[in-house]
């Protein structure tokens, strides 16, 4: 099929969208690139290309608002909040946060999985897909989904029946804890994972050894 014959058979939706999910895989050329250089990637020729977008800022401005979007779909924790609230505080408070641990870890294998389909299907047949310094969400952006505020609420309110226990408020032992908690939900095959049960037990009882 021809360029003509390809545009031809697209709607104007169609064709923007395809322009937009090519220029992911040129983000690392972004100082020295040109339209001339998006059309050739997008398979358009430069008319056809300037008929929607006026400049390469656009373009890549197109793409951010899209990317964003996606990820805020993504990193929504709102079934991870109820979840959290669910969680029985007149339990121990080990058990709750044990609850805690593995709801947090389910979503962040959500969040990984959606990601990587996402960057999958936006890098379909490029070259550049296995090269992390072209991707737009750095596995390290997914260490921050854990402070997000409402998750840091729905802890603290896990934590605040042991308030009068507690030598710090209940929300800042939420950021605390949350911030350990990565060490047992980070990916296994960057860095070894701590069991669950470690962590909770360091931050319940510190880091030395008593008796």
């Amino acid at each position: 099929m021809t360029r003509n014959q390809l545009v031809a058979v697209m709607s104007s939706e169609q064709l923007r969208q395809r322009i937009v999910r090519t220029t992911v895989s040129l983000l690392g050329e972004y100082e020295t690139l040109t339209m001339a250089r998006i059309a050739e990637a997008a398979g358009i020729s430069e008319a056809d290309l300037l008929a929607v977008f006026p400049a390469k800022e656009a373009v890549f401005q197109a793409w951010s608002s899209m990317f964003m979007a996606r990820m805020s779909v993504v990193m929504d924790p709102a079934e991870e909040i109820r979840k959290l609230d669910a969680i029985r505080v007149d339990q121990p408070v080990g058990l709750r946060l044990l609850e805690v641990v593995d709801i947090l870890g389910a979503y962040f294998t959500r969040v990984r999985a959606d990601i990587e389909a996402f960057e999958q299907a936006c890098f379909a047949g490029d070259s550049t897909a296995s090269d992390e310094s072209t991707r737009p969400f750095s596995r390290n952006d997914l260490r921050s989904l854990g402070s997000l505020p409402e998750i840091q609420q729905a802890v603290a309110k896990l934590l605040k029946p042991d308030e009068q226990r507690l030598r710090l408020p209940a929300e800042a032992l939420a950021e605390i804890f949350l911030g350990m908690s990565r060490l047992c939900t980070r990916v296994s095959n960057e860095v070894q994972p701590l069991p669950a049960a470690q962590v909770i037990d360091l931050f319940l009882h510190g880091a030395l050894i008593t008796g």
